[in-house]
C-alpha cells in the first residue's frame, strides 16, 4: 500500500526548468516499503501479530502497520525538506529515499520495542495462566524489520 506526497517548490525565473526535471526525476521512479523479511514461520507468525486470528484467541497487535502510521510526520519532513535540497543540487534523490526508510524503519522498530513494554503484570498473567510470551521470537522479529527501494510499479 504505497502513499505518495506532493511537495510544492519554489524556484526563480534563472533556473533551468530541464534540469529541476532531471534532479527530480529520481524520485518519480522509485518508492520506499518498510516491512520484515524472513521465512514463511516468521512470516507467518509476523502475519498474527499483524492481524491476529479469531480461531485462535489471539488479539490483533499491529507494529508494522502502526510503526507505519507513527512514521507518517517524521518522514514527510524528511521528504518535504529533501525535495527541496534536490531541486536546487544540494542532495540526490537515492540519499534522500534513504534517509526517508531508514527513518520509517527506526520508527517501526521504535513501535515493535513498545508493543513489549510494559511486561503483563503478575496478576494479569495469573489469571489468564499459562507462561505463554506476548511475542513469540520477538528478537528474530526485531531482526527481519527492513527496508527497501524498489522501482515504482
Amino acid at each position: 500500500m504505497a502513499r505518495s506526497s506532493r511537495v510544492k517548490v519554489s524556484m526563480s525565473g534563472t533556473d533551468d526548468i530541464n534540469k529541476l526535471r532531471l534532479r527530480l526525476w529520481g524520485l518519480t521512479k522509485k518508492e520506499v516499503h518498510v516491512g520484515m523479511q524472513g521465512d514463511a514461520e516468521l512470516a507467518m507468525i509476523a502475519a498474527v501479530h499483524e492481524y491476529g486470528s479469531a480461531k485462535m484467541g489471539i488479539p490483533a497487535r499491529s507494529f508494522i502497520r502502526s510503526g507505519r502510521m507513527k512514521s507518517r510526520i517524521p518522514v514527510g519532513k524528511i521528504v518535504r525538506a529533501g525535495v527541496t535540497e534536490i531541486a536546487f543540487g544540494r542532495k540526490r534523490a537515492g540519499v534522500l529515499l534513504e534517509e526517508a526508510g531508514r527513518t520509517g524503519l527506526d520508527r517501526t522498530i521504535k513501535n515493535f520495542e513498545r508493543i513489549k513494554q510494559p511486561p503483563l503484570s503478575a496478576r494479569y498473567k495469573a489469571e489468564r495462566g499459562g507462561g505463554r510470551k506476548l511475542l513469540q521470537r520477538d528478537k528474530d522479529l526485531r531482526e527481519s524489520l527492513t527496508y527497501v527501494i524498489k522501482k515504482k510499479r
